[in-house]
């Protein structure tokens, strides 16, 4: 990246979409912000740090943080459960897991008073260190007179797979409810059973309704030139929602619309974008989440009765 930006191969351009990885993207958007050239992130980062003091950088994919207090502020509504709160912080010094859990009491906090919340912290270990135990530790958790909500706030795909499958083999017993990170809908090896069954709720940045004249259009000429169709988490599909969302907006807005992203809001494949910063001097994050539900009749649908996280 350096090579290119010394050779002069982005000087002068309209708009920088990418690039993928962190250490490259800090690159570029330092070039970009003293040239004034708006780059876009097209997937997710590990935070949103790279946004502070970068007022043309934009986030497509929310951050962990935003799906976090989106789960928080949803827990919330079920502040009379028994929560359950799964994580892989042996060391107890992850500062998102510190954050998430702190963000969940104070949002509990806020329906009853702190002494009357039941909030259990459970550390994930795996199976093999704990065999049967594994199953009794969560089971020791769990209420039969009320409803449990469980978190599990990892995204790691083993203490996924392996929660939710010890979860399974009790919630015939026992009453759940379970809340996920957005990246569950990606897990590959994750045995489909667990999370149709267990009705699990995931905070999604995506959302593909296939029943849409456009998506059809979009699959068919797809097909027509790849033989194929992309998979939900192919790049495919946010590839040409920020090409159309950015290339629209300033052909239709102007520079306008960099500062004021929210003035524009194309019908888009996949996803909308709801862009916020913190300030002026500041990036822009997209906090759309789309609360995507597992049927036990192994079907996924969106929930659509939105949170109070949506009017933030």
């Amino acid at each position: 990246m350096t090579r290119l930006i010394n050779q002069g191969r982005l000087a002068g351009m309209d708009l920088i979409i990418g690039p993928v990885y962190s250490r490259n993207l800090a690159i570029v958007s330092e070039y970009a912000r003293k040239t004034d050239i708006p780059v876009v992130s097209p997937v997710r980062l590990v935070n949103n740090s790279a946004l502070t003091n970068n007022p043309l950088l934009f986030m497509a994919n929310a951050s962990l943080e935003v799906a976090q207090d989106a789960i928080a502020k949803e827990a919330s509504d079920y502040y009379l459960n028994n929560f359950i709160f799964i994580h892989a912080d042996t060391a107890r010094n992850d500062p998102d897991v510190i954050r998430f859990r702190q963000k969940i009491i104070s949002e509990l906090s806020s329906r009853i008073p702190r002494s009357e919340v039941r909030f259990r912290e459970l550390t994930f270990y795996s199976r093999s260190a704990f065999n049967s135990d594994s199953v009794k530790r969560l089971e020791n958790a769990l209420s039969v007179s009320s409803e449990n909500l469980i978190i599990i706030a990892s995204e790691d795909d083993p203490v996924v797979s392996e929660s939710l499958q010890e979860i399974h083999s009790l919630s015939k017993k026992y009453p759940v409810r379970i809340f996920g990170y957005p990246s569950m809908r990606g897990i590959e090896n994750l045995d489909p059973k667990f999370i149709f069954e267990l009705g699990v709720l995931v905070f999604s940045p995506f959302w593909i309704d296939y029943s849409e004249a456009d998506v059809d259009r979009f699959l068919k000429e797809f097909r027509k030139k790849f033989l194929t169709e992309p998979s939900e988490m192919s790049y495919a599909w946010i590839g040409y929602d920020l090409c159309y969302y950015f290339l629209s907006g300033l052909a239709i807005r102007g520079r306008d619309f960099l500062s004021n992203p929210w003035m524009h809001n194309p019908d888009l494949l996949q996803t909308e974008f709801d862009f916020r910063r913190k300030s002026g001097d500041d990036g822009f994050e997209n906090f759309k989440l789309y609360r995507v539900k597992y049927t036990k009749d192994y079907d996924i649908i969106l929930e659509t009765n939105e949170s109070e996280y949506r009017k933030w």
